[in-house]
């Protein structure tokens, strides 16, 4: 059986724990806090990284997106890539535009832990306008229902919904499902998909000094 090492919060590990889900691939959760030194990530991961699929015999696959082609390459029933290789190509472009948002938003939060003498009002704003930025665009481009690409549930579905769950849980003052009705209606439509509802993030406590 499959192991993936994850954290509550992350939208990372929820895009591969819905992908396992999907391909009803059987699974142990671990769950860590990726900041905790105890959690001795770097162990499995050189970059110190969640989520990180853990396979007997074989050597540890980290980086959420890899992990997802890897599935896609080994498992490729049922697809979560659209048919058609310019489909594909939109899937994965609205996936890194949501990676994107979710590492701005890290950063922002890390940020944000510092002595507030000591944040740098700037950065702040740079990631703050590159989470506006990318969900401004995804608010252009999705339906309000249905699949982002083609006629099927894929990548992209699964990275705007992680997406959007986790700014409304952990950025509030962004007021998202104001200010990007599109994206919330979206995400709404898949919420009562099995692989959304078992995979609900939640918060997670700090226990170590990361700045």
């Amino acid at each position: 059986m499959f192991k993936l090492i994850s954290a509550a919060p992350s939208p990372f590990a929820r895009k591969v724990r819905v992908a396992l889900l999907e391909k009803s691939i059987p699974f142990e959760l671990i769950t860590v806090n990726p900041w905790n030194s105890a959690a001795k990530v770097q162990i499995h991961n050189p970059l110190g990284k969640i989520p990180i699929l853990i396979i007997d015999g074989q050597k540890p696959i980290y980086e959420s997106s890899y992990i997802l082609e890897w599935l896609e390459a080994k498992f490729p029933k049922p697809s979560l890539l659209p048919v058609g290789k310019e489909e594909t190509l939109e899937a994965k472009y609205l996936q890194v535009i949501c990676d994107g948002i979710c590492e701005a938003f890290v950063l922002l939060f890390i940020e944000r832990m510092r002595e507030k003498n000591k944040r740098s009002t700037s950065w702040e704003g740079r990631q703050f306008h590159k989470i506006e930025g990318g969900l401004t665009e995804l608010e252009t481009i999705i339906p309000e229902s249905g699949f982002c690409v083609g006629a099927s549930f894929t990548i992209a579905d699964i990275a705007i919904v992680a997406t959007v769950e986790y700014l409304s849980m952990r950025f509030e003052e962004l007021r998202i499902r104001e200010k990007f009705p599109r994206l919330a209606s979206f995400s709404d439509f898949h919420g009562d998909r099995p692989s959304f509802k078992n995979t609900i993030p939640t918060p997670q406590q700090l226990n170590a000094n990361v700045v």
